[in-house]
């Protein structure tokens, strides 16, 4: 693309170096007469050192320039033989009147000499002229710049001739031509290659540009394959348009190769076009894409240069390139149609420009056979800059659409992201509100269990009594002690442990080493660091002091112990509790099935923690071990 512009930008200059020369500048010769012998040779031979034009056999016929052979559509039938290919020597004799001195050096300009073969420019019979390119593809649409007299003893021409060495049924001509000083001509020989030669190479190489982005973006999105066709399409331009730009030095592949590229491509273009269209408007027709494909392919493969000895894609392009044009305007209207069906604006504009591409294309194939003027210029490379800008304009628009299609969806995961979170946020509040209600509903139904079961249980019993008449002072006040303790037990069970076993045992020696003491009983306390309880929440605390105080009740009343010992250890996963008495001992058995004990009691309140407990009695005393794990099942 800067190629493209530096182009544009040098055209505005030589717009400008055009009105300049013009006023200081000598008016150049325009030549439009010429006098031309034609000669029928088997093979290729050297032009000359000198032009003997007087020993050439035959007549001289006046022609008016631009002058050009037109170019039979079936060749003749000896033009097969690739060894000693049939050959037309043409002769132009172009007579030079008279030219004043100067000091500056003359050129000849020819715009266009239209064959393929050898040409060879003569200055009074001598050789200043031969290209040296391939015999086919030779540069025939780049125009001709040639200095005449640089050296120190030139002479002005007289006469220039001209002798064009070409395939006899290859047609070829010459244009006009044009003799002056650099001043004169060289703004019309640099505007010709701009618009002949640049425009057509800066324009193809921009939309290959863009083609091979196209590519790499197909890479990340394979779904994508309009962007794969662009490339397609992109690469088949810039090779068509090679035969407009090369030729001025030898090609890198021989001439049947570059024949082949250069008739495939445009049925490549036209196959890649035809399938790009039955994306844009998503309504294919099989036996279309059977037919275009079937001729694309079967070009291919008979223009091939294995079988030059039997079918000459060169000689018969004539033929081939009105096939082309068929199919052309068939995949073409085929696609408008489809395209106006479907309501595809981008396949309206492909499907139109391959409309417009097929008649520059009858416009070049008339003159590449010499039927209008060789002089005009090829529209086909035009074709392409309106394709390069076509085809930005789509990809353009998708990428808009695309980013437009992107902002939206954003937007509307951003809307659909809020509400989610407002509905997740609302379904939070009241799960919490759930969580709290139950959580105070359990502590609520816990505290009213347990003061049913213990300060609720003592207060019946006392009840019960009075109501027999059996109370007196000393019962009372052990019917609310046990009341007290357990209000107190209730109250230390909802203080925050935070997994500290310790620390709820230090909470029960608070509330009832004033009673022990009262009791003539002392408190030995051999605690010892133990691991946190991660399950010990206020319920599960209860369950423990209960347990405790039951041992430590008992112990008051039924053993008649001096002195308790509270111990904490390890014992593999579990700590372990012991609550060890120097009483009179009892019966573990026998306690298990008297209920006053309350062992029951204990041992189900242990189970239902996932704890264990165990007993052991003896005359000098008695000990109950309580087992709790560390880390607990989730079932228990």
């Amino acid at each position: 693309m800067i190629e493209a512009f530096s182009r544009f930008i040098g055209l505005g200059l030589l717009c400008v170096a055009l009105w300049h020369q013009t006023v200081q500048a000598e008016v150049p010769l325009h030549i439009t007469t010429a006098e031309t012998l034609l000669m029928h040779a088997q093979g290729y031979a050297p032009p000359p050192y000198e032009a003997r034009v007087q020993d050439l056999p035959g007549s001289w016929q006046t022609v008016t320039l631009p002058h050009a052979l037109t170019r039979p559509l079936v060749p003749g039938a000896d033009s097969g033989d690739a060894n000693e290919p049939p050959t037309l020597v043409t002769w132009y004799r172009l007579s030079v009147p008279g030219i004043k001195p100067s000091f500056n050096p003359r050129y000849i300009y020819i715009p266009r000499w239209k064959t393929d073969g050898q040409l060879a420019v003569y200055s009074n019979s001598r050789l200043i002229y031969q290209s040296h390119a391939n015999i086919l593809w030779n540069g025939w649409n780049i125009p001709l710049w040639i200095a005449l007299d640089e050296t120190a003893d030139s002479v002005a021409p007289s006469e220039i001739f001209l002798r064009i060495e070409s395939p006899r049924d290859s047609g070829g001509g010459i244009s006009s031509v044009w003799l002056g000083d650099s001043d004169s001509l060289s703004w019309r020989y640099r505007l010709r290659y701009l618009i002949q030669v640049q425009l057509p190479s800066a324009s193809s190489a921009a939309f290959l540009a863009v083609g091979l982005f196209s590519l790499f973006v197909w890479f990340r999105l394979r779904t994508e394959t309009e962007y794969l066709l662009l490339f397609c399409i992109a690469v088949a331009s810039f090779l068509r348009t090679l035969h407009f730009c090369v030729g001025e030095s030898k090609l890198a592949i021989s001439d049947a190769w570059f024949t082949w590229v250069t008739i495939n491509s445009l049925y490549w273009m036209m196959l890649i076009t035809h399938f790009f269209l039955n994306d844009l408007h998503g309504r294919p027709i099989r036996w279309l894409n059977r037919l275009v494909s079937g001729i694309t392919l079967g070009i291919c493969i008979l223009s091939l240069p294995v079988f030059a000895q039997s079918l000459n894609a060169y000689a018969l392009s004539p033929l081939i390139y009105i096939a082309l044009l068929f199919m052309g305007f068939l995949v073409a209207g085929v696609g408008f149609h489809q395209s106006k069906l479907a309501g595809s604006r981008d396949g309206l504009l492909i499907s139109s420009w391959a409309l417009v591409g097929m008649l520059l294309g009858g416009h070049d194939w008339l003159m590449q056979n010499n039927y209008i003027g060789i002089e005009s210029i090829y529209l086909g490379p035009f074709s392409n800059i309106a394709a390069f800008l076509l085809f930005m304009h789509i990809i353009f628009r998708r990428y808009i659409a695309a980013n437009a299609e992107v902002k939206e969806v954003n937007a509307s995961l951003q809307l659909r992201l809020q509400e989610r979170e407002d509905a997740l946020l609302l379904s939070h509040q009241r799960l919490r509100d759930i969580a709290h209600r139950q959580t105070l509903s359990d502590e609520r139904q816990r505290l009213m269990q347990d003061m049913h079961d213990g300060m609720g249980s003592s207060l019946r019993t006392a009840l019960l009594t009075v109501e027999k008449g059996q109370i007196n002072a000393t019962m009372v006040a052990e019917v609310l002690k046990d009341c007290i303790d357990d209000l107190k037990l209730a109250i230390d069970s909802m203080e925050p442990v935070q997994a500290d076993l310790l620390l709820l045992l230090a909470t029960l020696r608070f509330r009832l080493g004033p009673r022990l003491e009262s009791a003539g009983i002392v408190l030995r306390w051999e605690v010892e660091n133990v691991p946190p309880l991660d399950w010990l929440d206020p319920r599960n605390a209860l369950h423990i002091l209960r347990i405790l105080q039951e041992a430590f009740t008992n112990i008051i009343k039924h053993t008649c112990a001096t002195e308790i010992r509270v111990i904490t250890g390890v014992d593999n996963s579990c700590v372990v509790v012991k609550i060890v008495d120097n009483g009179s001992g009892f019966s573990v058995a026998q306690g298990m099935i008297n209920a006053g004990k309350g062992l029951g009691n204990q041992r189900r309140r242990a189970e239902s923690i996932g704890a264990e407990i165990r007993w052991t009695s003896s005359q000098a005393g008695t000990c109950l071990a309580l087992h709790l794990p560390i880390r607990r099942l989730a079932s228990a």
